[in-house]
Parts: structure tokens; sequence; C-alpha cells
């Protein structure tokens, strides 16, 4: 099977963000009304990183572009997981919960603010339950392939400080070693097939919240023709996903 040349996967990432910029409204599925609000955001941020991608490449950026395939990678893994996998959506409630009360409180003290300080004791206390699952689990969840987890490793070298903050900096001359600004990246297509698989991945849910069979089949026709995953619902054994997903699946 041939691979996507890289600016089919860049036509592809435009049109998936301009789907959620340019929207005006969606008709959300009643069954996930309750989730809608929810899950867009993460969605969105998606796309975001998606465009923002795009554009650090356009400019020559394409290592400091790197970061961004990482979050957007992150972002959409994340949310195919809550929306999979049975009791997801609570989970991520409960996380969303915490996670609010624990950044006002941070931001309170960054600014040393004492009236905020204040009002987050007043806040209400977050939902009872599980909270979401360490990232790298939720991956391997879904990732039974180990490409997506493969992938986050690679795209992390330009997160953190790894060797590459060392390697990418020095080039070899005739009698010694010189430093330089500029750094080669030498995977920009694995990075755009990546950044590619998660808008797919994000756009699914985002169809499946607001029941499109027109684009979910869009979705699948892109999903053959760029060899992109639709979805990682697959990857999941029936009783751990959602009730009533199970069924859903079988018509994408």
């Amino acid at each position: 099977m041939t691979k996507p040349d890289e600016a089919a996967l860049e036509t592809w990432i435009e049109q998936c963000v301009a789907h959620l910029r340019d929207a005006e409204n969606f008709n959300v599925h009643r069954p996930h009304k309750d989730e809608f609000l929810l899950l867009y955001g993460v969605a969105a941020r998606v796309m975001r990183y998606s465009d923002a991608y795009l554009r650090l490449l356009r400019c020559g950026f394409v290592s400091e572009a790197v970061v961004l395939a990482r979050a957007a990678l992150e972002h959409a893994v994340t949310l195919q997981w809550v929306f999979i996998m049975d009791g997801g959506i609570n989970r991520f409630q409960v996380d969303v919960g915490h996670d609010r009360l624990e950044h006002y409180r941070n931001l309170a003290e960054w600014l040393n603010h004492q009236e905020l300080a204040e009002a987050v004791v007043s806040l209400n206390a977050p939902p009872k339950g599980k909270r979401l699952p360490p990232f790298m689990n939720m991956l391997r969840d879904l990732d039974q392939e180990k490409f997506l987890e493969t992938s986050y490793h690679i795209l992390s070298q330009h997160v953190h400080v790894t060797h590459t903050a060392v390697t990418s900096f020095i080039e070899p001359g005739t009698e010694e070693l010189h430093i330089k600004y500029e750094q080669k990246y030498s995977y920009q297509y694995q990075a755009t097939y990546v950044v590619a698989v998660s808008c797919m991945l994000a756009r699914w849910v985002v169809a499946k919240l607001t029941d499109n069979p027109r684009l979910l089949e869009l979705l699948d026709k892109t999903s053959d023709d760029l060899i992109l995953p639709m979805t990682l619902i697959d990857n999941v054994n029936e009783k751990k996903r959602r009730k009533g997903l199970a069924d859903e699946a079988q018509q994408t």
C-alpha cells in the first residue's frame, strides 16, 4: 500500500481545522448532549495545535512544531479514551473538577492573590470517583501495535531535555566541532502523519457526538485513502467499552 504524500496529509489537517474553526454550531446527538461541552474543547485543542503545527512548519520551525505534534497526539488519545472506555466520561468529569481546584490554588499562590485564594476555598468540591489514569496507561489501552506510543516517545525528544538538545546544535567540521543555531529535523513526514492521525481521531469523536453520517462517511473514505486510523475502538475489548458504543462502532 502506497503511503500518502505529505501534501495530502497537510491538506487533510487543514480541512479538519476548518471544520471546527468555521462551524457556527453543531447539532448534538441527544444521547451525547451532556458530553459535548465537556469534550468539545479537547477536540478544539487538537485542531488548534495542528493548525499551529502547520504554521510553524511553513515558517521553517520544524523542530519546534514537533512539540505541538506531541500535544495534539496527547489530546486526541485522551479524547478517544474518555469517549470510548466504560466510565471514561465520569472519570474525566472528576478529573476536570480536581484539576480546576488545583489550578486556581496554584494561580492564587503564583499571583500572591489573597482574594483569589479565599474564593478558591468557597468553590464546590469536585465530584467523587476515580480520576483519569496516567496518560501512558490510556495510550497503552488503545494502542495494541505501539505505533502511537513509539511516536509519542520520539516526539518527546524535542519536548524534554534530551540528547537532541546537545546533538542538534553541533555539526562536525574538518578538524573540530562547530555550534549552530538552526537545527534540522529529519522526520518531518512522520510528525505530519501523527498530526493527521490526531485530527482524524478527534474528528471521529466530534462526528459521533453530533451523529453526522455524512461526516462519518468522509472520515471512512479518508481513512482508507490516507491510511489513517479513524478510531482506536477496535483495540478495546467490548466489555471495556461504554455501553451502546460497540453497536455504534459497527456502523462506522
